[in-house]
Protein backbone atom coordinates (compact mmCIF):
# COMPACT_ATOMS: atom_id res chain seq x y z
CA UNK A 1 0.00 0.00 0.00
CA UNK A 2 1.50 3.41 -0.74
CA UNK A 3 -0.30 6.35 1.20
CA UNK A 4 0.46 9.54 -0.80
CA UNK A 5 0.60 12.10 2.01
CA UNK A 6 -0.66 16.13 0.28
CA UNK A 7 0.06 18.96 2.02
CA UNK A 8 -3.02 21.60 0.53
CA UNK A 9 -2.24 23.93 -2.01
CA UNK A 10 -1.83 27.37 -1.59
CA UNK A 11 -4.04 30.34 -0.03
CA UNK A 12 -3.90 34.16 -0.02
CA UNK A 13 -2.20 33.30 3.79
CA UNK A 14 0.26 31.41 2.87
CA UNK A 15 1.30 33.57 -0.25
CA UNK A 16 1.84 36.13 2.36
CA UNK A 17 3.43 34.15 5.67
CA UNK A 18 0.53 34.38 8.01
CA UNK A 19 -0.85 31.80 10.24
CA UNK A 20 -3.43 29.92 9.10
CA UNK A 21 -4.57 26.99 11.88
CA UNK A 22 -8.30 26.93 11.24
CA UNK A 23 -9.38 30.03 9.30
CA UNK A 24 -11.53 28.17 6.93
CA UNK A 25 -9.93 30.27 3.67
CA UNK A 26 -9.89 28.64 0.21
CA UNK A 27 -7.41 28.21 -2.64
CA UNK A 28 -6.26 31.28 -4.15
CA UNK A 29 -4.62 31.99 -8.05
CA UNK A 30 -1.47 30.02 -7.50
CA UNK A 31 -3.31 27.18 -5.18
CA UNK A 32 -5.97 26.01 -8.10
CA UNK A 33 -2.81 25.32 -10.31
CA UNK A 34 -1.44 23.37 -7.97
CA UNK A 35 -3.97 21.42 -7.24
CA UNK A 36 -4.23 20.88 -10.88
CA UNK A 37 -0.98 20.38 -11.23
CA UNK A 38 -1.40 17.49 -8.20
CA UNK A 39 -4.19 16.09 -10.46
CA UNK A 40 -1.77 15.99 -13.24
CA UNK A 41 0.47 13.72 -11.36
CA UNK A 42 -1.65 11.53 -10.03
CA UNK A 43 -4.09 11.12 -13.14
CA UNK A 44 -1.62 7.63 -14.34
CA UNK A 45 -1.92 6.58 -10.71
CA UNK A 46 -4.45 3.66 -10.46
CA UNK A 47 -5.97 6.04 -7.12
CA UNK A 48 -8.57 3.39 -5.04
CA UNK A 49 -9.16 7.18 -2.74
CA UNK A 50 -8.94 10.22 -1.48
CA UNK A 51 -8.90 12.00 1.87
CA UNK A 52 -9.26 14.92 3.42
CA UNK A 53 -8.91 17.29 6.19
CA UNK A 54 -12.26 19.00 6.30
CA UNK A 55 -10.94 22.39 6.04
CA UNK A 56 -11.94 24.16 2.21
CA UNK A 57 -8.12 24.76 1.28
CA UNK A 58 -7.22 20.69 1.83
CA UNK A 59 -10.83 19.70 0.40
CA UNK A 60 -10.62 21.63 -2.68
CA UNK A 61 -6.94 20.30 -3.45
CA UNK A 62 -8.03 17.01 -2.66
CA UNK A 63 -11.76 17.21 -5.12
CA UNK A 64 -9.22 18.50 -7.61
CA UNK A 65 -7.80 15.07 -7.62
CA UNK A 66 -10.31 12.59 -6.94
CA UNK A 67 -12.74 13.86 -10.11
CA UNK A 68 -9.41 12.66 -12.27
CA UNK A 69 -10.90 9.38 -10.80
CA UNK A 70 -14.61 9.70 -10.30
CA UNK A 71 -13.98 9.54 -6.82
CA UNK A 72 -15.93 11.24 -3.95
CA UNK A 73 -13.41 12.78 -1.47
CA UNK A 74 -13.78 11.16 2.20
CA UNK A 75 -13.28 13.51 5.18
CA UNK A 76 -11.64 12.56 7.72
CA UNK A 77 -11.87 14.74 11.12
CA UNK A 78 -8.39 14.17 12.56
CA UNK A 79 -6.64 15.41 9.47
CA UNK A 80 -7.68 18.92 10.51
CA UNK A 81 -5.10 21.74 11.22
CA UNK A 82 -3.48 22.60 14.41
CA UNK A 83 -5.91 24.80 16.44
CA UNK A 84 -3.61 28.12 16.59
CA UNK A 85 -6.18 30.35 17.15
CA UNK A 86 -3.90 33.15 19.55
CA UNK A 87 -1.60 33.52 16.34
CA UNK A 88 -4.51 33.54 13.39
CA UNK A 89 -4.39 35.93 10.43
CA UNK A 90 -1.10 37.16 12.14
CA UNK A 91 1.82 37.60 9.74
CA UNK A 92 4.75 34.88 10.90
CA UNK A 93 7.24 37.62 11.56
CA UNK A 94 5.33 39.58 13.79
CA UNK A 95 4.23 36.13 15.56
CA UNK A 96 7.64 35.68 16.57
CA UNK A 97 8.25 39.22 17.71
CA UNK A 98 4.80 39.44 19.70
CA UNK A 99 4.65 35.98 20.83
CA UNK A 100 8.48 35.14 21.25
CA UNK A 101 7.97 33.02 24.45
CA UNK A 102 5.15 31.40 23.29
CA UNK A 103 6.42 30.37 20.28
CA UNK A 104 9.45 28.69 21.71
CA UNK A 105 7.91 26.80 24.16
CA UNK A 106 5.55 25.25 21.01
CA UNK A 107 8.24 24.91 18.84
CA UNK A 108 10.52 23.33 20.96
CA UNK A 109 8.36 21.36 23.64
CA UNK A 110 5.66 18.92 21.87
CA UNK A 111 4.05 19.07 25.37
CA UNK A 112 3.97 22.78 25.59
CA UNK A 113 0.56 24.30 27.14
CA UNK A 114 -0.49 27.44 25.66
CA UNK A 115 -4.19 28.98 25.77
CA UNK A 116 -5.16 29.38 22.03
CA UNK A 117 -2.56 26.69 20.58
CA UNK A 118 -2.41 22.82 20.35
CA UNK A 119 0.20 21.33 21.05
CA UNK A 120 1.99 19.29 18.91
CA UNK A 121 2.08 15.98 21.15
CA UNK A 122 -1.83 16.11 20.83
CA UNK A 123 -1.56 16.90 16.81
CA UNK A 124 0.50 13.48 16.63
CA UNK A 125 -2.10 11.83 18.73
CA UNK A 126 -4.78 12.17 16.28
CA UNK A 127 -2.41 11.90 13.11
CA UNK A 128 -1.66 8.08 14.13
CA UNK A 129 -5.25 7.50 14.97
CA UNK A 130 -6.11 9.35 11.21
CA UNK A 131 -3.01 7.22 9.52
CA UNK A 132 -4.56 3.37 11.20
CA UNK A 133 -7.92 4.15 9.95
CA UNK A 134 -6.81 4.73 6.59
CA UNK A 135 -4.32 1.72 6.29
CA UNK A 136 -7.15 -0.27 7.92
CA UNK A 137 -9.39 0.49 5.24
CA UNK A 138 -7.37 -0.53 2.67
CA UNK A 139 -6.35 0.46 -1.13
CA UNK A 140 -3.25 0.15 -2.70
CA UNK A 141 -2.58 3.91 -3.54
CA UNK A 142 -4.23 6.35 -1.64
CA UNK A 143 -4.27 10.05 -1.06
CA UNK A 144 -4.48 11.74 1.71
CA UNK A 145 -4.49 15.63 1.65
CA UNK A 146 -3.77 17.66 5.42
CA UNK A 147 -2.09 20.31 6.54
CA UNK A 148 1.85 21.39 7.39
CA UNK A 149 2.02 20.05 11.40
CA UNK A 150 0.44 16.90 10.25
CA UNK A 151 2.04 15.92 7.43
CA UNK A 152 5.77 16.70 9.74
CA UNK A 153 3.79 14.75 12.68
CA UNK A 154 3.08 11.97 10.28
CA UNK A 155 6.89 11.40 9.19
CA UNK A 156 8.41 12.11 13.01
CA UNK A 157 5.92 8.89 13.67
CA UNK A 158 6.98 6.79 10.52
CA UNK A 159 10.82 7.40 11.02
CA UNK A 160 10.83 7.22 15.15
CA UNK A 161 12.10 10.74 15.11
CA UNK A 162 11.61 12.56 18.06
CA UNK A 163 8.77 15.30 17.96
CA UNK A 164 11.20 18.26 18.64
CA UNK A 165 12.56 17.34 15.41
CA UNK A 166 9.07 17.76 13.67
CA UNK A 167 10.60 21.34 11.86
CA UNK A 168 13.50 19.89 10.65
CA UNK A 169 12.23 19.23 7.26
CA UNK A 170 10.79 21.22 4.65
CA UNK A 171 6.57 20.55 3.64
CA UNK A 172 5.78 22.56 0.92
CA UNK A 173 2.32 23.94 0.07
CA UNK A 174 1.21 20.76 -2.33
CA UNK A 175 3.88 19.16 -1.88
CA UNK A 176 3.52 14.89 -2.04
CA UNK A 177 5.02 12.58 0.89
CA UNK A 178 4.80 8.98 0.02
CA UNK A 179 4.76 6.04 2.47
CA UNK A 180 5.25 2.74 1.48
CA UNK A 181 3.64 0.16 3.95
CA UNK A 182 4.27 -3.79 3.22
CA UNK A 183 4.49 -6.76 5.73
CA UNK A 184 3.28 -4.33 8.57
CA UNK A 185 6.76 -2.36 8.20
CA UNK A 186 5.87 1.70 7.30
CA UNK A 187 8.72 3.51 4.93
CA UNK A 188 9.48 6.98 3.59
CA UNK A 189 9.30 6.79 -0.04
CA UNK A 190 9.56 10.29 -0.87
CA UNK A 191 9.65 13.12 0.88
CA UNK A 192 8.14 17.06 0.38
CA UNK A 193 8.22 16.00 -3.48
CA UNK A 194 7.43 18.73 -5.69
CA UNK A 195 8.64 18.31 -9.14
CA UNK A 196 5.08 18.16 -10.30
CA UNK A 197 4.79 22.09 -9.48
CA UNK A 198 7.51 23.31 -12.17
CA UNK A 199 4.51 23.64 -14.52
CA UNK A 200 2.72 26.21 -12.45
CA UNK A 201 4.30 29.63 -12.93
Amino acid sequence: MKIHIVRHASTEYNTQRRWQGRIDLPLDGIGIRQAQALALKFAPVLVDKVYSSPLKRALQTAEEIAKVHGLSVEIIDDLIESELSLWEGMPADEVKKKFAREYKEWATNPNANIEGIENVRSVYERTKKALEKIHNLGGEEVVVVTHAVVVRTAVCHIMNMPLESFREFIVHNASVTTVLVKNGWWRIYSLNDTSHLEVVL
